[in-house]
């Protein structure tokens, strides 16, 4: 087992008996062990990335009954120089954000939302070709697998089309059954699991479901990566879950996953 995962396990024993300094102990002891994953996953900001004004716009359309309104301004934007994967995660995942904020401010409703989504998951479908994606070998296996209660699949859908066009082949699962995911990484070779929870009241399903795919898994060096609003913020919570790191967005996601792997 390498020797930062070693560490990271050794804390989740510990976990049961912090106390009220929990978060001094974990600035001091496991942001630093999460550092040595996260360091050279860092993004640039992409060149004439989409502005504020273009996802307004795109948002606009993408709620509205002309379905093929938001992909056409998608080739719009494509046309202009852009390529997919700046378009994926510096207009797409942009826009599902702010589809959020007007659903909070009251000027979509939750309809609107899932329409708006449902959309957005039909362009990363179909723009999201692996036609041209690099040859990995088998290890480039994925589990990506949403909490139970979570109502919108976007997120992972994102992951999953930024891993397939780095090589990577990518299962999606909804609902994160323990007993299902333990038997599928059972009875194939996975290299990385990915999980997405939105909600605290999912830490425990979160956990629970992690545990019983490390004891199952073909593959003893099993690396986990989570993210969601769950674990924006509190990297204790990644250790609690047992997992390896957590993702702030798709494209840090993706490199964890790779660097995991390579660490295994």
């Amino acid at each position: 087992m390498p020797a930062h995962r070693a560490a990271l396990r050794a804390e989740l024993a510990a976990r049961q008996s912090l106390d009220e300094g929990v978060q001094g102990r974990v600035a001091e002891q496991i942001v630093p062990k999460l550092n040595l994953i996260h360091h050279d996953v860092v993004r640039s900001a992409a060149k004439n990335a989409p502005v504020p004004a273009e996802i307004a716009e795109f948002c606009a359309l993408a709620i509205r009954p002309d379905a093929a309104a938001p992909i056409d301004y998608f080739e719009v934007m494509r046309a202009g120089g852009n390529s997919l994967e700046t378009l994926f995660v510096d207009f797409l995942e942009p826009a599902a954000r702010y589809l959020g904020v007007m659903w909070h401010e009251d000027r979509c409703d939750f309809i609107d939302v899932t329409v708006g989504l449902s959309r957005m998951q039909e362009i990363l479908a179909r723009f999201g070709s692996v036609a041209d994606a690099p040859v990995r070998d088998s290890h480039y296996h994925a589990l990506l697998l949403s909490a139970p209660g979570e109502m919108h699949m976007f997120g992972i859908d994102m992951v999953a089309a930024l891993m397939r066009r780095s090589g990577w082949d990518v299962k999606v699962g909804m609902g994160l059954r323990p007993d299902d995911c333990a038997a599928t990484v059972a009875q194939e070779w996975i290299g990385v699991v990915g999980v997405t929870l939105s909600v605290d009241t999912g830490l425990g399903a979160v956990a629970q479901a992690i545990a019983k795919m490390r004891r199952a898994s073909l593959n003893p060096g099993l690396a986990v990566v989570v993210g969601g609003a769950a674990f924006a913020a509190r990297p204790d919570r990644v250790i609690e879950v047992g997992a390896d790191a957590a993702a702030s967005d798709a494209p840090t996601a993706v490199a964890l996953a790779r660097k995991l792997l390579l660490l295994a």
